[in-house]
């Protein structure tokens, strides 16, 4: 899924990758601290700071402080970051299409369902 997605998004000549995809994805849902996106995606601290930093240079995502916490940073979508997860809306779908294809929206239903039950059991509950 990740490589069709991956080809797909080259072909939207925006010049993200499907993690960065992924990452701007959820903050169109809202904002979330790096923490909070490694947990969701479930990727190292490391991993989510090098699609930060190019996510932030790209100007896709801006960082602010938290006005709960101080030391903490809250990353938000962009502008520009909107345009560039509209530009590759179709791409995405194609994927997402072909993935699917032959399966019905029950199945897809229960897929998810089984998926996020798998997701949840891998998540590190502390």
């Amino acid at each position: 899924m990740t490589n069709s997605l991956s080809k797909n998004l080259l072909r939207s000549k925006t010049g993200i990758t499907s993690e960065q995809w992924i990452i701007l994805q959820i903050l169109t849902r809202g904002s979330k601290n790096q923490k909070e996106l490694g947990e969701i995606t479930l990727k190292t601290k490391a991993t989510i700071n090098s699609l930060v930093n190019y996510l932030l240079k790209a100007e896709l995502v801006s960082k602010t402080q938290s006005k709960i916490d101080k030391r903490n940073m809250i990353l938000s979508i962009t502008e520009k970051g909107i345009k560039t997860i509209k530009q590759t809306d179709n791409h995405a779908l194609n994927s997402i299409k072909k993935a699917t294809n032959g399966f019905s929206e029950k199945e897809i239903t229960t897929l998810n369902k089984y998926l996020t039950r798998i997701i949840n059991n891998l998540i590190d509950h502390k």
